[in-house]
């Protein structure tokens, strides 16, 4: 069977909203040359394809699920429909299985690896690094991160890194790495200087954290990870009504987000006890 090269997550733009997915252009461009994977089922005549097991990933992952397995055993899908399961699960919430399949995979020998270029294993390893988090397992997720990064020095795959060992107490070394990945890339993006910020914050350093803060906010407004932040170093320094600010408008934009929870957790306690920094 031949592995076309073929999208990872973060390739697949629309499977956070849930809304059909967009194959890559590398795929696309693999299927006008006719190296995109087209199997027939022995028993039935199904045509299997990778592009139809990915379109289904975020509408209904469960479907990519059984359409993947039945690949696998009735259309010999090999990686590619063992690489398009592993997605579905991560959608469909199983975070710990899809991250142990999406790590497998990107340590097996990669058939037809000249369509397969390092990124595609950097891109495998960062949504299992990315699956680890959500599992609540960063140790793992750190290991994940770690095997892409020698494949491809990916700016996402830095930040998933700092992820983990920010979850892992170790904000010093999240202050000394995204330092200099700002200092190389300056427009790299809000959540790096979010992530610094919160790393500046953890090691006492609330000046520095307010100012990355700020910049994040300058890239995106409106970005809720960035308001939490900004409330919490402002609740730090001692400004509670900037902090209850910030932390509404966290609750106005993303009410069904992770930052508004935290941001619920973080009004209440300041209204149970609001001469506490």
């Amino acid at each position: 069977m031949k592995f076309s090269f073929v999208p990872t997550r973060r390739h697949l733009p629309c499977v956070v909203a849930g809304t059909a997915l967009l194959v890559s252009a590398p795929v696309m461009a693999a299927t006008t040359r006719g190296h995109a994977s087209a199997a027939s089922g022995p028993l039935t005549g199904q045509k299997w394809s990778v592009e139809a097991c990915m379109a289904m990933v975020g509408d209904d992952p469960f479907g990519a699920r059984d359409y993947a397995l039945d690949w696998e055993r009735h259309g010999n899908g090999g990686q590619e429909a063992k690489h398009c399961h592993a997605l579905a699960l991560l959608e469909a919430g199983d975070e710990e299985s899809a991250a142990q399949e999406l790590d497998e995979l990107a340590h097996q020998p990669i058939e037809h690896a000249e369509r397969a270029p390092s990124s595609f294993r950097a891109g495998l390893e960062e949504d299992a690094a990315d699956a680890w988090l959500s599992a609540g397992q960063p140790e793992k997720a750190l290991s994940s991160v770690d095997y892409g990064l020698a494949f491809e020095d990916d700016t996402r795959l830095h930040l998933l890194r700092a992820r983990a060992l920010l979850a892992q107490d170790q904000a010093d070394v999240v202050v000394k790495e995204l330092s200099s990945l700002v200092a190389k890339k300056p427009d790299i993006g809000a959540e790096a200087y979010v992530l610094l910020a919160s790393a500046e914050r953890r090691v006492g350093q609330l000046d520095a954290a307010a100012t990355h803060v700020a910049h994040a906010l300058e890239i995106e407004p409106e970005n809720p990870a960035a308001l939490l932040e900004r409330g919490i170093v402002r609740e730090r320094k001692g400004d509670a009504t900037g902090a209850q600010a910030d932390w509404q408008r966290v609750l106005d934009l993303a009410p069904d987000s992770h930052e508004a929870d935290l941001a619920r957790q973080d009004l209440a306690v300041m209204a149970a006890d609001p001469d506490t920094p």
